[in-house]
């Protein structure tokens, strides 16, 4: 699922975050894209949550750090639980010392 990031945004062009559920494994990707003229370094946060009840519990998460304007970062969980999942995507966006923190949310999943 892809969010067209908020023109107040100055950094950030794209965030993306999917989620696919096959044999009891859970395949998260992430990406960010930044303005190539100004970005300079992204932090993304990778989190795979379970839905209980009405509230959504971490599973786990993954961090990946890139001295560049964008990033697509992939993981797997394995054996997961039966239930409802989703990939929470959390990215902060640097141009030199100043940065943003975008956020996006893929497409819920069940095993």
């Amino acid at each position: 699922m892809t969010d067209e990031v908020d023109a107040r945004y100055a950094y950030t062009n794209r965030i993306e975050s999917t989620l696919s559920i096959s044999s009891k494994n859970a395949t998260c990707k992430s990406t960010v894209q930044g303005s190539s003229k100004t970005v300079t370094k992204i932090v993304v946060k990778q989190t795979l949550q379970y839905k209980s009840g009405t509230k959504w519990l971490n599973v786990t998460s993954w961090v990946e750090t890139v001295n560049k304007s964008s990033v697509s970062f992939n993981n797997t969980k394995y054996n997961i639980g039966s239930g409802t999942y989703r990939v929470k995507t959390t990215a902060d966006v640097y141009s030199g010392s100043k940065y943003e923190t975008v956020t996006a949310f893929s497409k819920t999943a069940s095993c």
